[in-house]
C-alpha cells in the first residue's frame, strides 16, 4: 500500500478519465494513486467514439497503434427521417472518429499504465474527504485526507495534496465537496443493444440515424462485426430484451435487419447536467463527475479524457514547482466551457431527433436538408465533433496583447477559420512535422514557435526571443521553423510556406504553445512584452538577470509601479449585509445559524422592543444577500465580520445573540474585543468546545450540504418530529435558497472541530442560554456541561414548547425572555 511520501495525487475512479489522468501525470514524472471501488474493469461497451482530438492525446502516449487495430473508423454518418435520406455527413479522412468500445479504450489505457509503473488499486472505495479547506484556497504544504475503505473491511486515512475524481455521475468526490450538479434528467428512457446482424447488409463504416414520429433510432457498427442500437424506449418498458429491440428495429428502422447474438441489452435514464465547478482547492473533478449530457454525437468519453490531459499538465506542472498555482484556476472555465456546449449541442439533436410535431419535423427535414446541400455539417459541423475547433478563452489580460478588437489581419483570419486562433490547438498535422506534439515530444514544456518573415527575416528575432525566455529554459523550449533550432529532419521552405499557411500569418511572430498544444499566446516584435508577462504570470523562477535582447528599447518587457497600483487598491474591509430593527440606546448583532441566514428571524422582528434596543441581524458569508460571497466559511470569520460591521455602525459596545452556529462566533467575538460585548445570549447554541458529530450520523450532516430531504429531516428531529411537514418542507426549502453546498459544508466542519472553551473558561460576561424542550440536540444537560461552565455569571433558561427555532416556534416567549436579560 502506498504511503502518503510515495504519493502526489489521488486518483478516485478507474474509467477512462481517470486512467487518462493517470497515465498523464506518470509521464510526466507526479506520482499516483488510482483507485476504484469496482472489482474489475467494466465488460460493457458503454461509450464507443473516439474522435480525432481525443486520438491526439492517445498518440502522445504512444497508444494509438491498438485502436487502429482494434477499432472501426466511421467515415459517413446518415441522417433519415420517416425512412427517406434527408442529410448525409462525410467525414474527411483526419475527421472521422473510430468506434472503440469503451471496454476497449480501458484496456489500452491500462496498458499504457502498466508501460508507465502505474497500476489500479480494486475494491477500494472512498469514504470521504477530510480537511477539506471549502474556501477554495490551495495551501502549499496542506494535505486533504481521503478516507478509504478495502475490500476487506479495514479503513485507511491516507493524507495526499491533490485528489481528482473521476468516479461518474454518482461521484462520491463531488458529493463531498458539496458541488451542485446543476441540470435535469430527459423524460424517456433508452434502450441499447449490441448485437450482430443476420446477413447484414449494411455498410461497415457508416452509422444510421433514423427519426420518426414513433421514436429515435441510431446503428452504429462496432468491431467484430458488432452493431450498437440505440432508441427511446416506448413508455412502461423499463428493461428491454433482444426481442423487445427486434420489434422497435422494424418499427423504426430500415427494415429487414435482423439481430443475433446480443453481447449487451440494457434501458437507462439519459441526464444532461453540468457541476457548478470542477474544483475547490485542491480537490478537481472531471469526465462524468463534472458534467452528463446525451450520447447522441458520442462526446461523452472524448470530453472527459480531454478533462483528464486539460487537468493534468496543469497539476503536473505545479507539482513540479515549474508553474504557479494560478494556472490552476484555469482549469473550470477551459473544460466548463466545453462542458456546456456539448450539453448544449447534444441537447439539441436529442430533442430535434424526438419531435412528433408535423410542424416540427417539417422544420427539422428542411433543415437537414439544407445542411446536406450546402455540406455545412462537412465544413463546420465535423471539426468541431471532432474536437479540432475547441477554443479556450484567454485567462488574463496578458493573454490579449493587442487588447479588445482586431487589429491585426491573422487575428482576423483565425477568427474566421477558428484555426490557429489564440486559444485554439495548433493543427495537428503541423504540430508533429515541427515536432511540438508526438510521443517523444517532451511532455512537460511549452514550446515557443517562432516564425521568419515570408520575404526575408535575418534571425534577429528569434534570437530576441530566445533570449527572453532563456531564464525559463527548463521550462520552455524555442523551436525556430525554418531555421537550425526546427526539429531534425523538419526544416525546409516547404514546411516554412506551410507553417505560415496554417498560421495564418507571414510575418516573423510567436506562438507561445502549452504542454497540451493549445496557443496560449500569439504576437509579433511589439508584443514581446505581453510574452514576457504571460510567462512571468504562469511559471516560477522568473528572472534573476537582466535580459540581453538585442534591441532593448524594443524589446524590454514594460513596467508597472506596483507601488502605486497597490495603493489604488481597495483596502475597505468587508461589510456583512444587514437589517437594522429598531432605534434604542443598546446596540445588540444577532448572528443565525447554518440553516438560513437574517431571514430566519424575521417572524420574531415585529415581538421586539425597538425603542429599548437597535438589533442589527446580518447575513454570514454565503448566506441571503452575501450568498456569492467568498470567504474561508468559518466560525472566526464571522466573528472578525461582525466587528468589521460593528465598527461601520458605530457601535461601540453592544450585546450579542447567537443562533445555534452563530453561538460560536459571538463568543469568539468576546475573545477578540471583550470591552466592546456587554452581554452574551447563547440561542440553541453550539458552546465553544464545538459540537462533534458522532461518525454514525456525520453522513446525514454532510449530505445536507447539497440535499434537501437530509435538510428536513434534520429540521424535523430537531424540533421534536412534531411540527407541521408544511412548515418543515418550507423552512428546508428555504434553507437551500438561503446558503448553498459549499459554505454548508465550510461552516459545518467549523463549528463541529473548533475549540476554544480553555480560552473562554471563566470569563466574567454575563451570559443567558436558551433551549428548548423539545430540542434533542442541544440539551438543558449540555449547556449545564459546557456554557454554564465557562461562564459564572449566567443563567439557563428552558423554553417551553418550542424546539431548535424558537424564533417561529414561540417567539413572544423567546422575545421576552432576552429583553428581560438585556435590560437587567
Amino acid at each position: 500500500m502506498p504511503t502518503e511520501n510515495d504519493c502526489d495525487v489521488l486518483i478516485v475512479g478507474a474509467g477512462p478519465t481517470g486512467l487518462a489522468s493517470a497515465c498523464e501525470l506518470l509521464r510526466r514524472g507526479v506520482r499516483v494513486r488510482l483507485v476504484d471501488a469496482a472489482a474489475g474493469p467494466s465488460v460493457h461497451s458503454k461509450a464507443m467514439l473516439v474522435w480525432p482530438r481525443t486520438l491526439d492525446i492517445l498518440q502522445d502516449l504512444g497508444l494509438d497503434g491498438p485502436v487502429g487495430e482494434i477499432a472501426v473508423k466511421l467515415r459517413q454518418m446518415t441522417y433519415y427521417s420517416e425512412g427517406r435520406t434527408v442529410t448525409r455527413m462525410r467525414m474527411a479522412e483526419d475527421l472521422a472518429p473510430y468506434c472503440l468500445p469503451q471496454r476497449h479504450t480501458e484496456e489500452i489505457l491500462h496498458d499504457g499504465l502498466k508501460g508507465l509503473g502505474g497500476g489500479i488499486e480494486r475494491g477500494v472505495r472512498l469514504l470521504g474527504l477530510q480537511n477539506v479547506d471549502f474556501s477554495g484556497a490551495i495551501t502549499p504544504g496542506r494535505r486533504v485526507t481521503a478516507v478509504l475503505e478495502h475490500p476487506d473491511g479495514s479503513v485507511e486515512r491516507f493524507p495526499v495534496p491533490w485528489v481528482i475524481g473521476a468516479d461518474g455521475a454518482g461521484s462520491v468526490v463531488r458529493n463531498q465537496l458539496g458541488i451542485a450538479y446543476e441540470g435535469a434528467t430527459y423524460e424517456s428512457r433508452f434502450l441499447i443493444t449490441d448485437a450482430r446482424i443476420a446477413d447484414n447488409p449494411l455498410d461497415p463504416d457508416e452509422v444510421h440515424y433514423y427519426q420518426s414520429r414513433i421514436g429515435v433510432l441510431a446503428v452504429v457498427p462496432q468491431p467484430y462485426g458488432l452493431y450498437r442500437f440505440f432508441t427511446n424506449a416506448p413508455a412502461g418498458l423499463d428493461d428491454g430484451t433482444l426481442q423487445d429491440m427486434q420489434r422497435l428495429v422494424d418499427q423504426r428502422g430500415p427494415g429487414g435487419l435482423r439481430l443475433i447474438e446480443p453481447d449487451w441489452v440494457t434501458t437507462f435514464r439519459v441526464h444532461r447536467r453540468r457541476a457548478a465547478t470542477f474544483q475547490l482547492g485542491p480537490v478537481f473533478i472531471a469526465g462524468d463527475a463534472a458534467h452528463a449530457h446525451s450520447p447522441m454525437g458520442g462526446q461523452g468519453l472524448n470530453t472527459g479524457i480531454q478533462d483528464a490531459q486539460n487537468l493534468a499538465w496543469k497539476l503536473a506542472a505545479v507539482v513540479r514547482g515549474e508553474a504557479r498555482h494560478e494556472l490552476l484556476e484555469s482549469y473550470t472555465p477551459e473544460r466548463a466551457a466545453v462542458a456546456d456546449a456539448v450539453v448544449r449541442d447534444t441537447d439539441l439533436q436529442t430533442r430535434a431527433a424526438m419531435w412528433t410535431g408535423t410542424s416540427q419535423v417539417m422544420v427539422r427535414d428542411t433543415v437537414m436538408r439544407l445542411l446536406d446541400r450546402t455540406r455545412t455539417l462537412d465544413r463546420f459541423y465535423a471539426p468541431i465533433a471532432a474536437g479540432r475547433r475547441w477554443v479556450y478563452a484567454p485567462s488574463s489580460a496578458t493573454a490579449s496583447p493587442r487588447g479588445p478588437g482586431l487589429t491585426d489581419w491573422c487575428d482576423a483570419r483565425s477568427v474566421l477559420r477558428r484555426q490557429a486562433k489564440q486559444g485554439a490547438a495548433l493543427p495537428r498535422a503541423l504540430a508533429v512535422a515541427l515536432g511540438v506534439a508526438g510521443p517523444e515530444v517532451d511532455p512537460v514544456r511549452y514550446c515557443v514557435l517562432v516564425t521568419p518573415d515570408a520575404v526575408g527575416d535575418d534571425g534577429r528575432f528569434a534570437e530576441a526571443v530566445r533570449n527572453l525566455v532563456r531564464p525559463w529554459s527548463r521550462q520552455i523550449r524555442v523551436v525556430a521553423v525554418g531555421g537550425r533550432h526546427t526539429a531534425p529532419g523538419r526544416s525546409g521552405t516547404a514546411l516554412l510556406r506551410e507553417t505560415h499557411r496554417q498560421l495564418h500569418c507571414r510575418r516573423a511572430g510567436f506562438h507561445l504553445i502549452r504542454p497540451d498544444g493549445h496557443i496560449a499566446l500569439h504576437g509579433h516584435r511589439p508584443e514581446l512584452d505581453s510574452l514576457y508577462g504571460e510567462l512571468r504570470r504562469i511559471l516560477t523562477d522568473p528572472p534573476t538577470t537582466a535580459l540581453d535582447p538585442l534591441d532593448a528599447d524594443e524589446l524590454a518587457p514594460a513596467t508597472t509601479n506596483s507601488a502605486t497600483e497597490e495603493d489604488m487598491s481597495d483596502t475597505s474591509p468587508y461589510i456583512s449585509p444587514h437589517l437594522i430593527v429598531g432605534e434604542g440606546p443598546h446596540k445588540v448583532i444577532v448572528l443565525h445559524s447554518i440553516f438560513a441566514g437574517k431571514s430566519s428571524f424575521s417572524a420574531w422582528q415585529p415581538y421586539l422592543d425597538g425603542k429599548s434596543f437597535t438589533y442589527a441581524f446580518l447575513d454570514a458569508r454565503g448566506f441571503g444577500d452575501a450568498r456569492e460571497v467568498a470567504g474561508t466559511y468559518s466560525t472566526d470569520e464571522m466573528a472578525s465580520d461582525t466587528l468589521a460591521l460593528a465598527d461601520s455602525l458605530g457601535w461601540d459596545e453592544f450585546s450579542l445573540i447567537g443562533h445555534s452556529l452563530g453561538g460560536q462566533p459571538i463568543q469568539q467575538v468576546y475573545l477578540k474585543s471583550p470591552q466592546r460585548v456587554r452581554k452574551l445570549i447563547g440561542l440553541s447554541p453550539v458552546p465553544a468546545n464545538g459540537m462533534p458529530i458522532p461518525d454514525s450520523d456525520f453522513p446525514l450532516f454532510a449530505d445536507a450540504a447539497h440535499e434537501v430531504a437530509n435538510r428536513r429531516t434534520i429540521i424535523d428531529l430537531t424540533t421534536g418530529n412534531r411540527l407541521s411537514p408544511t412548515w418543515v418542507d418550507s423552512w428546508a426549502e428555504q434553507s437551500m435558497g438561503e446558503v448553498g453546498a459549499v459554505a454548508f459544508r465550510g461552516y459545518l466542519d467549523s463549528f463541529r472541530t473548533t475549540d476554544f472553551s480553555a480560552r473562554i473558561q471563566g470569563a466574567e460576561v454575563p451570559a443567558l442560554v436558551l433551549v428548548g424542550e423539545n430540542d434533542p440536540a442541544v440539551t438543558a444537560d449540555a449547556m449545564n456541561e459546557t456554557w454554564m461552565k465557562h461562564y459564572p455569571a449566567s443563567e439557563l433558561i428552558v423554553l417551553g414548547n418550542s424546539g431548535h427555532y424558537p424564533m417561529v416556534e414561540t417567539p413572544i416567549a423567546l422575545a421576552t425572555a432576552l429583553e428581560k436579560f438585556l435590560a437587567a
